[in-house]
């Protein structure tokens, strides 16, 4: 109850702040889906950690997902930028990221271990989501080399991050998405390398289901063989 309760708080807590801002509605729906993503990386491996079962993992840690849907629904019944359809894909994404964290601490038995692994979870997240500031360097050197397309590296470093697949789906009721913003090709590379390819929403979900899938399937077959 406590997870679902901080999730909502922060996540709502940005919406309404930032209107209280006098932050425009667009704007202030953004902010508060970049700070569910952001909060779904962080909160549901740790939440998940400190359970020692696995179906207690899977429901503190999937309780971080399943309360941002929350938000989703104010924004579906607030403003015209979140359809219910889209809503649903948003929730898809959170749910893909919350398995693969839940799924990473799963394959640590103490609790110390898994609190690790939680952190390591969130620090992949987090460099998925901020590959704009540091796939620069990664394109510069590609197109030094001129081994790699830069344009393969971008369409891989894009289909990776929620961020992409949020505003995906929001590309049909937003004026545009934020990595299309003049300052966005101020302060990061990303475009300027390579087009920044059409991103389809669902590009995340399958990433993370299998990251969850292979993590979940090597901690159930690593148990197995140990406990023979």
């Amino acid at each position: 109850m406590a997870a679902a309760l901080a999730t909502m708080a922060v996540e709502l807590g940005v919406f309404l702040g930032a209107l209280a801002f006098g932050i425009d509605e667009r704007q202030s729906a953004m902010a508060s889906l970049a700070a569910g993503v952001v909060w779904v990386s962080l909160a549901a491996p740790a939440m998940a950690a400190g359970s020692n079962t696995g179906l207690g993992a899977l429901l503190r840690g999937g309780i971080v997902a399943d309360a941002s849907a929350v938000l989703l629904i104010v924004l579906w019944l607030a403003t015209p930028y979140v359809s219910f359809l889209a809503a649903v894909k948003i929730y898809c994404i959170y749910a893909a990221l919350a398995l693969a964290g839940i799924a990473a601490v799963r394959c640590a038995r103490a609790p110390s271990a898994r609190f690790a692994l939680a952190a390591v979870a969130a620090i992949v997240f987090m460099t998925a989501l901020a590959s704009p500031f540091w796939a620069g360097g990664v394109l510069s050197a590609a197109k030094a080399t001129g081994r790699i397309d830069p344009a393969i590296v971008t369409s891989r470093v894009v289909h990776a991050n929620p961020f992409y697949c949020i505003w995906s789906v929001l590309a049909d009721h937003m004026p545009y998405a934020w990595h299309q913003a003049p300052v966005m090709y101020r302060i990061t590379y990303l475009g300027n390398y390579a087009a920044v390819p059409p991103v389809t929403w669902y590009a995340a979900v399958i990433i993370y289901l299998c990251i969850a899938g292979i993590l979940a399937a090597t901690n159930l077959l690593r148990r197995r063989v140990g406990g023979l």
